[in-house]
């Protein structure tokens, strides 16, 4: 399970990934879009238990899953693409929480 701890070591990971997308093994590849699909989900779980809006459209999550089932004939570039929008996706959800705690602490 994906935390808020944790959650900027994995976008490393997939950083490393993406600039080394070529030496990455199919099962490798499959492994990064399953671990960044449940950082965002378990991200998400997070944030919904506080309280806080997470506006992420699914269909991302869709199309990134999807890419699972096809990554065999998937070209590098298209996988290497696939991780950018893993990263900004956990991205945008490590800034909703950092906004949340802000707000938090100001209501105190």
């Amino acid at each position: 399970m994906t935390s808020i701890q944790t959650a900027p070591d994995f976008m490393s990971d997939l950083v490393r990934a993406i600039n080394q997308i070529h030496l990455l093994t199919l099962e490798e590849r499959r492994e990064m879009v399953a671990r960044g699909t449940a950082s965002i989900h378990d991200l998400r779980a997070t944030l919904d238990q506080h309280g806080a809006d997470t506006p992420m459209a699914s269909r991302t999550l869709r199309e990134v899953e999807r890419l699972i089932a096809e990554m065999g004939d998937t070209p590098n570039e298209l996988v290497a693409a696939a991780f950018v929008v893993l990263c900004d996706q956990i991205n945008k959800m490590l800034r909703i929480c950092d906004s949340a705690s802000a707000e938090q602490q100001w209501k105190k």
